[in-house]
């Protein structure tokens, strides 16, 4: 008898939903045999399905992400749209019994309820693609460090910005070094979620509400970003031996405290190391102390890997505790 089959539809397919479909076609066999169940992309919501009919024979173009969201035939939600209407789509997902799986982390961190979902730890909800791609900093504060007492976070989350400033360390200007961003395909054409802060602000919001397990709005978080003023700064710190970086930050002091802000780092300072489009989160726990996670923050390839690794953790909550999904 043939294995059952655990059918996946995805909402967005530009570069990271395009290497999500791509990592999980390449992927399939090995996938299925680590699971006991097939794992078939079945569906695709985009805004424009002509320019996307020929991504995977056998799989349905649409243009509707809400029908996809309804449809009690699709077992995991896979949404790397950007699209900020997504919150509803996922909470859709997760009230009829399926997996969402998110790389989209302005909705969820704009959504009290889906962060609820995650101070709890719903099963049935995943956003490692969320925050800094691949590095599983998602995964260790939900599951590896959940038992332990987090008494502050701090990370460089925001690939773009750091690519800029070591842009200025390297001696370009402000306008070219966000140009170059746009062309290696870092930066969008609109740089303001990115420069404001915003992105890592989000992100942050969501580590927050995890690591402290209560619900954490991106509007919670005192944020500033970057813009040109700041090349005097980078140049003047470079002569100093320090580096300016975008910080994201939470801690414990009268209540929770969440800033994210260009700081001056000293050398010896974890963060420091982040260049490029390199993330770094440092973590200070009660029991386990200091704990820093160092990689690739961005890129279609590395959010792709992040969304595999928790397609497989929900696919596992499917199969343990509603087998009667999973289609023969």
């Amino acid at each position: 008898m043939a294995p059952p089959v655990l059918r996946v539809g995805l909402i967005g397919n530009g570069t990271v939903g395009a290497a999500f479909a791509s990592a999980l076609d390449a992927n399939h066999e090995r996938l299925s045999q680590r699971l006991g169940v097939r794992v078939r992309l079945v569906q695709i919501a985009v805004r424009t399905p002509d320019r996307h009919r020929d991504v995977l024979p056998g799989v349905r173009v649409h243009d509707d992400a809400e029908s996809l969201a309804n449809d009690g035939g699709i077992d995991v939600v896979v949404e790397a749209s950007g699209d900020l209407a997504a919150s509803q789509w996922l909470r859709r997902v997760i009230a009829r019994g399926a997996a969402a799986v998110s790389a989209n982390k302005l909705a969820i961190a704009s959504d009290r309820a889906l962060l609820d979902a995650l101070a709890r730890r719903h099963p049935l909800l995943h956003c490692e693609g969320a925050v800094a791609a691949a590095l599983p900093i998602v995964r260790a504060l939900r599951d590896s460090l959940d038992g332990e007492e987090i008494h502050d976070l701090r990370g460089v989350l925001n690939g773009t910005t750091t690519f800029i400033l070591t842009q200025l360390e390297r001696g370009a200007c402000f306008d070219d070094a966000v140009a170059a961003a746009q062309e290696a395909g870092y930066a969008e054409s609109d740089t303001s979620t990115d420069l404001s802060g915003r992105d890592a602000a989000a992100k942050l919001a969501i580590l927050a509400t995890l690591a402290w397990r209560r619900p954490v709005t991106l509007d919670e978080v005192a944020t500033r970003g970057i813009d040109g003023n700041i090349v005097d700064v980078v140049r003047v710190a470079c002569d100093h031996g320090s580096r300016v970086r975008l910080v994201a930050e939470a801690w414990e002091e009268d209540g929770l405290q969440l800033r994210v802000a260009p700081k001056i780092l000293d050398a010896a300072d974890p963060l420091a190391r982040a260049e490029d489009v390199i993330n770094v989160v440092a973590v200070q726990s009660a029991l386990a102390g200091p704990l820093t996670w160092y990689g690739a923050g961005a890129g279609g390839t590395r959010t792709a890997s992040a969304l595999l690794g928790d397609v497989l953790a929900a696919s596992r909550a499917l199969v343990g505790t509603h087998t009667g999904r999973i289609a023969a």
